[in-house]
């Protein structure tokens, strides 16, 4: 028998060690859960005044765990009564592996089943299973005890794990208890600490002169002193103050540590649980997940389309609606492809697990996992089909490239910053993942700060798009050298910056797709036709122009004097356009190649730029040289300061 005096010299022996392990206890009401805490690590995680007055645990409580090997691990103590399942799942979400607690005197109870279901349905893979009050019974009592929790994990994750008889009061086997623990967490393979941070909330209060603290289980990634969070559902974000792993203060924060994180930015008031402090700028909300679900077998009745349950995920709990995308029911034991539309906004990650819990009665029946959290539900045979086969790929995708991959199928084209959030990587591991996604069909467009990501199909039909738009440009127009780059852009119906569309034109070229001249684009070969008449019109156009002067003529004018309908005025400015012999300027006038030419002559003959100055040199009104200096500054050859322009550029 060890006492826990010399349980913790013991443990004192080796230089304590943080780890990144969260382990959880579970089990029925009053079987020990949170005695047997208290005798492991010392600390009474019955902190509420309700709590010690019942003698029940309402809350989740959390201890630092100090194992022989020197090891320090949180523990998560979560309440066994059926009222408080909502904080039992909130706590046993974030752990990495559970110590199943189960009275030897009452032997196994419905929340020890409930327990053992939501966390399978959490996938915990890893645990032990502790008999505690084994000083109230005798030795055929225990092995009967013992035979009972074998028949329950019996077929689960626990099958076949270390069981531990002990007494918590008297201190029976603990030394037993604290080897065995240190050996499940010899198999545990410690989380990523690699890329976005994601901490769902369970606690927030307020400290004196420091701000806001709040409390949980890190899921993903890390945070440093000093970074900036965005705490969501809340829509609002802080810059990390300070951090503390088992009140001691530490640089960093890690997956797998329960860490407390001084958000001075934001008022507790404002938080609730279910909360999540996650990396700026990496995550949104969402009301619509994608998800793999399992019903239970024990479960007494099918799950209907459209049945509204209980969502619990992460620390959250709110209600939701499941559509279920094949069938219109889904029997115990059995699994499939579905989605939940939230009444509630939440954020997930990709991958996290969720139980379900039927409305009335109030019961566990099921869970899952996420494979894709933003979506919308989709209208149609067809848009389902779509859905399954996507969640169908996505389930099977081995990597973060492959899952990014099938997302970007999906979706065709994303500039970086927006297949961040979905991809849910930092943009330095995107990159990493774009880098080894060589044979999986993204195609990766520079274009400075935003690059494109394009999926092969996507590319595919957009190049068979632009063909038919080039070609039905060509036949329609041609008297015309192409067609202008930003109504391509537009006809191919896609929503890029200048840079980007510069960028993926120039893609096309590279591939030989399209020849570019300034910013006419055409199909290689293509060139104008240009008959006798159209080259007296035009010439006929810049005669009238040239003739006007500075008074330019506008297009209402010029298909008036020149006696022409408008249908051969548009095709003849088109070509005198795209031949660079003439622009319109102010919205309405005329401006032909020679009649700029004299203008910038004038320009630099000034000593002084003004419209008075430019008005006296031409005679003409203001408003033709208003019209006229506007579009110089328009076009970078004159700057406007004040009431005056300077030159920027010379005449050729």
């Amino acid at each position: 028998m060890l006492k826990r005096a010399s349980i913790v010299e013991e443990c004192a022996m080796t230089e304590p060690v943080e780890t990144t392990i969260v382990l959880g206890t579970a089990g029925h009401i009053d079987h020990g859960k949170t005695t047997l805490v208290k005798a492991l690590s010392g600390v009474d995680c019955d902190r509420l005044r309700e709590e010690k007055r019942r003698g029940i645990t309402i809350e989740l409580g959390f201890a630092p765990l100090t194992l022989p090997s020197g090891r320090i691990v949180s523990v998560v103590d979560v309440p066994g009564h059926e009222r408080f399942i909502r904080q039992m799942v909130a706590g046993a979400a974030g752990i990495d592996a559970v110590i199943l607690v189960i009275a030897a005197d009452e032997g196994v109870m419905p929340q020890s089943r409930e327990h053992l279901e939501i966390l399978s349905l959490l996938g915990i893979k890893e645990g032990l299973i502790v008999i505690t009050k084994a000083d109230l019974v005798d030795e055929e009592m225990l092995e009967l005890a013992k035979s009972d929790v074998e028949d329950l994990v019996k077929g689960t994750f626990l099958e076949g794990k270390p069981m531990v008889c002990v007494s918590a009061t008297k201190g029976t086997n603990l030394d037993r208890l604290l080897e065995v623990i240190d050996e499940t967490v010899d198999r545990i393979k410690p989380r990523d600490t690699d890329g976005p941070f994601f901490m769902p909330i369970d606690r927030s209060f307020p400290i004196a002169g420091f701000g806001t603290v709040v409390t949980g289980t890190v899921y993903k990634g890390k945070t440093r002193v000093g970074d900036t969070l965005d705490v969501l559902p809340l829509g609002k974000n802080s810059k990390v103050r300070s951090i503390q792993v088992h009140g001691k203060a530490v640089k960093e924060a890690l997956a797998g540590q329960r860490s407390a994180l001084n958000l001075p930015d934001i008022k507790a008031t404002e938080l609730e649980r279910g909360d999540v402090a996650c990396s700026s700028g990496l995550f949104k909300t969402t009301h619509c997940l994608d998800v793999k679900l399992t019903l239970l077998a024990s479960t007494p009745e099918p799950l209907k389309h459209w049945q509204q349950v209980h969502l619990h995920i992460g620390t959250s709990e709110t209600m939701a609606r499941v559509a279920l995308l094949k069938d219109t029911k889904l029997l115990p034991n059995d699994e499939a492809f579905g989605q939940l539309v939230l009444k509630e906004p939440i954020v997930a990650h990709m991958g996290q697990r969720f139980v379900i819990r039927a409305h009335t009665p109030l019961r566990t029946i099921g869970g899952g996992e996420i494979l894709f959290p933003y979506d919308k539900k989709p209208r149609g045979r067809k848009a389902r089909a779509e859905l399954l086969a996507f969640l169908d790929k996505l389930a099977q995708a081995k990597d973060p490239a492959e899952r990014f991959a099938v997302i970007l199928e999906r979706i065709g084209l994303l500039p970086f910053n927006e297949a961040i959030i979905l991809s849910q990587l930092t943009p330095e591991q995107l990159k990493l993942t774009l880098n080894k996604a060589e044979g999986l069909g993204i195609i990766f467009i520079e274009s400075g700060e935003q690059p494109l990501l394009m999926s092969l199909p996507y590319y595919e039909g957009l190049t068979r798009s632009l063909q038919d738009i080039l070609n039905r440009f060509h036949e329609k127009n041609s008297h015309l050298a192409g067609m202008k780059a930003s109504d391509l852009i537009a006809a191919l119906e896609i929503s890029l910056t200048k840079r980007q569309s510069q960028e993926l034109l120039r893609l096309f070229v590279n591939r030989g797709l399209i020849e570019t001249d300034g910013e006419i684009v055409r199909l290689p070969g293509a060139s104008p036709v240009l008959d006798e008449d159209m080259l007296k019109d035009k010439d006929k156009l810049l005669s009238y122009c040239e003739n006007k002067g500075f008074q330019f003529p506008s297009l209402e004018e010029a298909i008036k004097e020149l006696n022409w309908d408008k249908n051969r005025m548009n095709r003849t400015l088109d070509v005198a356009k795209q031949q660079g012999e003439i622009r319109i300027i102010g919205g309405e006038f005329l401006l032909s190649k020679r009649i700029e030419e004299k203008a910038l002559n004038i320009l630099h003959t000034l000593p002084e730029i003004t419209i008075a100055s430019m008005r006296n040199t031409t005679n003409v009104s203001r408003k033709y040289i208003l019209s006229l200096l506007e579009d110089f500054d328009a076009r970078g050859i004159t700057r406007r300061i004040g009431d005056k322009r300077v030159l920027l550029k010379k005449t050729q």
